[in-house]
């Protein structure tokens, strides 16, 4: 599959190179067209390459080159059996490097080595070792890493690629160039850009996805714009629980990009993950609007028994609802969660609003039972990529890596920003109830 190693700016244009585009999770690009069970945007099995048994392409890849009918590109796949991620070794010298790299993470942190490797353990995805498998007839190896949106329900993801430059030290004139032309507004203003996402948006009910091509356009002002809107703000307002389990990783990457002074790494992400079943109720029962759903009643009524009743509202036959178990998270408990209706003969209450927000809330309750709610932590941010990461050369003067960093510093600073309009966000208005 000698074709695998063309880098992009050599692959053949097709037909197909002009549709729009879908988003994978650990980085790859899929056709977007009618719904196909075996993803990349294949419509048959002649489409997709010969697999082994157990394994399938990845329905769910962000940024990146995954494989669809007319490229020359093998894209990432999925073990049946654990759920890992199978990311192909497609490019000699490069796929040897990550391997490498992964190898090198996971040997110092069994080692417990308070290296500046050893700390990447916990932001990165969990190394499970290389495979080969064959494919078409040729065997191709595969890194074998942890999926980040096991266990979601409806998985959100953003892949942010880190650094105004992009290319490596070993790269032509031409590469270069091609490099320097993409996502130039994005990477000028922040030190980063974004290939594309994909998110379930709560307000219209259905996945939303953005391409390289929408990514491409971004300015100063548009990035902070495509983050909301990934973030679901759009929905529901922004989600502090939400923003602080990002931070809590972003800033741990931003404290090792600060301190280790032994790589260099270019074209490398951060991927942004999160479940977007899970924030809808943490929306809900956080005070604000979540979409089709009223705002939960929070002041006390004199009704013997019940709390909740409508903040401002004079009808004691509102629908009533008792939200007391949620936890530090701002999660709702499993099978404490449940919502009392009290009614009268007035004519002025919404049936069918009130039918609505008890199929919407039961949903969650069955969620909680068969879903993976035992989980606390629902959005996370990992580094990926390490194709293109280099170690400081011998006679190099040892350096914090001011291309990764810059950019990791503009994330962090804007995710910040946006936890400061979060709080302004929720802070009562003077004079209002």
């Amino acid at each position: 599959m000698s074709q695998l190693k063309l880098p992009p700016y050599q692959k053949r244009k097709t037909s197909s190179t002009n549709r729009p585009t879908t988003l994978n999770v650990s980085g790859t690009v899929a056709v977007q067209g009618k719904k196909s069970p075996l993803g990349y945007g294949m419509q048959s099995p002649d489409e997709c390459p010969s697999l082994p048994e157990g394994f399938l392409p990845l329905p769910c890849q962000v940024a990146g080159h995954a494989f669809h009918k007319g490229t020359d590109s093998l894209g990432l796949l999925k073990s049946v059996d654990d759920g890992s991620v199978l990311k192909p070794i497609a490019k000699l010298l490069a796929g040897q490097r990550e391997l490498k790299f992964y190898q090198q993470i996971q040997q110092a942190a069994t080692e417990q080595q308070r290296t500046e490797l050893a700390l990447l353990r916990e932001l990165t995805p969990q190394y499970r070792g290389h495979r080969q498998l064959p494919i078409d007839g040729e065997l191709i190896d595969f890194l074998q890493l942890e999926d980040l949106t096991q266990g979601m329900l409806e998985p959100c993801i953003m892949d942010v690629k880190i650094g105004r430059r992009s290319w490596d030290p070993t790269a032509t004139e031409e590469k270069r160039r091609y490099e320097a032309s993409k996502y130039v507004e994005s990477r000028e203003a922040y030190g980063f850009c974004i290939p594309g996402f994909q998110f379930y948006s709560l307000q219209a009910g259905r996945v939303q996805r953005y391409g390289k091509e929408y990514g491409k356009k971004l300015t100063e002002v548009t990035v902070k714009d495509a983050v909301r809107r990934f973030l679901n703000a759009d929905a529901g307002g922004l989600c502090r629980q939400q923003l602080i389990q990002f931070l809590t990783d972003l800033w741990n990457i931003q404290k090792w990009a600060r301190t280790q002074t032994s790589y260099r790494l270019y074209a490398s992400s951060v991927l942004l993950v999160y479940d977007a079943r899970r924030l809808k109720p943490v929306l809900l029962h956080g005070g604000r609007k979540s979409p089709r759903t009223p705002n939960p009643p929070t002041t006390p009524t004199t009704s013997a028994g019940v709390k909740g009743a409508g903040a401002g509202s004079s009808n004691p036959g509102s629908p009533v609802f008792c939200t007391n178990a949620i936890n530090e998270l701002g999660d709702v408990e499993p099978l404490q969660h449940y919502f009392q209706i009290q009614r009268s003969h007035s004519t002025n209450h919404n049936y069918e609003q009130d039918i609505k927000i008890m199929k919407e809330n039961y949903t969650f309750m069955l969620d909680n039972l068969v879903g993976s709610y035992e989980e606390k932590i629902w959005a996370k941010a990992r580094m990926i990529d390490f194709a293109h990461t280099f170690p400081v050369a011998p006679t190099e003067q040892p350096s914090v890596d001011r291309n990764y960093l810059e950019g990791i510093d503009s994330l962090v600073k804007l995710f910040e920003g946006l936890l400061q309009d979060c709080e302004i966000q929720n802070t009562p208005r003077q004079g209002v109830a």
